[in-house]
């Protein structure tokens, strides 16, 4: 009798390791998932009042109006601080529809969604088909382009092997993130003398820190999860 009810609890031990590796990874998803979405709609410049305050959305259009990068002095490309959307764009565009994940359809669908709306969330405020095909913009709309294809093709993407996008996706989050810091790094000063006074990175900056991070720690933490 004792036998029996050491081996069932061995079972249940069992039972439960297993539920954990399968919820583990896909708890460091989500947790990437927020991570670099509140890059994107956090507050990346702070200010005292809250019509001053720049969120990472609003970097990209930002940056041209500083008079360092106006005059040239200072030779920063808008486009990078997009690179936050993109990447985001490809991350659920590619998670949406892998079998390792335990997700329902509609969880699926609304992640392939999510992808295209932050897609689509890279077109400059006031917008036309006439404004993009003006050379200013062709490397933003490469970028839009890019991520939609990605997004539409998401279930083609989804069945490269796993550790393969990880890595790929480890590989461009770390690229991204050393662009952006290298960027915001350059364009700092000139955002410290526009509001006159010292400025600290707001929070966004330092969650684009954690979903870089993040996305490093997948192909290292993240074990193959067989669908059920």
């Amino acid at each position: 009798m004792f036998a029996k009810a050491s081996q069932n609890e061995t079972v249940r031990g069992a039972v439960a390791k297993v539920k954990a590796s399968r919820w583990a990874p896909v708890i460091l998803a989500w947790i990437t998932y927020a991570a670099w979405a509140y890059a994107i709609w956090g507050a990346w410049v702070p200010a005292r009042a809250v019509g001053n305050i720049l969120l990472g959305v609003d970097m990209a259009e930002a940056v041209k109006f500083l008079p360092a990068v106006r005059g040239g002095q200072i030779a920063v490309p808008r486009e990078v601080f997009l690179l936050p959307q993109w990447t985001l764009a490809l991350l659920l565009s590619v998670h949406a529809w892998q079998p390792r994940w335990p997700y329902p359809r509609w969880i699926r669908a609304a992640l392939h969604l999510a992808a295209c709306m932050t897609a689509l969330s890279m077109l400059p405020p006031p917008w036309s088909p006439a404004l993009l095909r003006a050379p200013e913009w062709r490397t933003q709309v490469i970028l839009i382009g890019s991520a939609l294809a990605i997004c539409l093709t998401g279930p083609l993407w989804a069945r490269l092997p796993e550790r393969w996008t990880d890595t790929a996706l480890a590989g461009i989050a770390l690229v991204v993130g050393g662009m952006v810091g290298h960027a915001l790094q350059a364009v700092w000063p000139e955002f410290t003398h526009v509001y006159h006074h010292p400025l600290t990175y707001g929070p966004g900056v330092w969650s684009l820190g954690v979903g870089v991070t993040a996305l490093l720690l997948f192909p290292l933490l993240t074990p193959r999860i067989t669908p059920q």
